[in-house]
């Protein structure tokens, strides 16, 4: 886009304000199509749009970390668990990597799963729509983010048989 001299606009919260820039309601009102309160109305609307739509994946995401993600991951760490002092009774020297490993990712996770479920509280104080959509946007989905990525490497630890999804 740049390259063709276009804007690069890299997020939906960026894109809005160009339905009320100056030139785009001249653009609008002159072949009658809307007026600027028109305008003015849609982009509100898609910040709204936006707001509730991340709003939306974050709670699904809080949900699916804490009701399927989580028990899954401390079952299989306590199945883990019980095998590397198993191993070990048996006088084997058992490396407790993997446990160790897992232990650390599922901290991670609990960490960013609390850090996602205020930041999204906090969001419904936030009335104005491009105010919130931009919380949403620099807020939220980073904290999201931040939650998918020890989720991430878990699901290439946990054994498929405790894993809650295919």
């Amino acid at each position: 886009a740049e390259r063709r001299g276009l804007p690069n606009i890299k997020s939906m919260v960026d894109a809005v304000p160009a339905l009320t820039a100056p030139k785009a309601i001249k653009l609008f009102e002159s072949f009658g199509v809307f007026t600027e309160s028109e305008l003015r109305s849609r982009a509100e609307i898609k910040y709204e749009a936006y707001a509730k739509a991340i709003n939306i994946e974050a709670k699904s995401m809080i949900d699916i970390a804490s009701k399927h993600i989580i028990p899954a991951v401390v079952s299989y760490t306590t199945e883990l668990a019980n095998s590397v002092i198993a191993v070990s009774e048996a006088g084997v020297d058992s490396s407790k990597e993997l446990l160790d490993e897992v232990t650390k990712y599922l901290k991670e996770m609990k960490a960013a799963l609390k850090k996602l479920t205020e930041v999204t509280e906090k969001a419904s104080d936030i009335t104005e729509g491009k105010e919130q959509a931009t919380y949403f946007r620099d807020v939220v989905k980073v904290a999201m983010d931040e939650l998918r990525a020890p989720a991430d490497k878990l699901e290439m630890i946990v054994d498929k048989e405790f894993w809650p999804f295919p």
